[in-house]
């Protein structure tokens, strides 16, 4: 009775192991398609330069929503698109499976933005930057000559 109850058990945790890695090895990772500087640039209504000056985490008191990143940036630079006000409030997710990019006060980013959307994530091209504002600069240039804009409308 003892080892037929051993054998259950252990069939039974093997099973709730293979269970939770075929159902849930997907729900952990962000995935976006590859996509080159060309696209992002194209896509993008708006480029910026830009500082994260603040940030903070915001949890829904209702529990509809996941929590998110929500960052204050002073742009530095606009490099496609009109002239804006010289700060952004963007948010973001947490990072894991949302495909939410790390937020770190003081550090800068490249934001990729389309108009009324006010949230910035891997799969849009948005990330912290290394190189100097004026590196950044030439390759989207470069970049906006090789590609027609973006159709209006859409």
């Amino acid at each position: 009775m003892r080892e037929l109850f051993k054998e259950r058990f252990l069939k039974n945790i093997l099973a709730g192991i293979l269970l939770l890695g075929l159902c849930c090895g997907e729900a952990v990772a962000c995935k976006c398609v590859t996509r080159s500087l060309d696209e992002f640039v194209t896509d993008a209504d708006a480029i910026y330069v830009a500082t994260l000056e603040e940030a903070r985490t915001v949890r829904d008191a209702a529990g509809s929503k996941w929590p998110f990143v929500e960052g204050r940036f002073s742009v530095s630079r606009t490099l496609k698109g009109a002239a804006r006000a010289r700060n952004l409030v963007l948010r973001t997710g947490l990072g894991g499976g949302d495909c939410g990019i790390p937020m770190t006060i003081s550090h800068r980013y490249i934001i990729f933005k389309t108009t009324n959307v006010d949230e910035i994530h891997d799969c849009d091209g948005s990330r912290e930057i290394y190189e100097p504002e004026e590196v950044i600069a030439a390759k989207v240039k470069a970049a906006m000559k090789k590609r027609p804009s973006k159709p209006s409308g859409k």
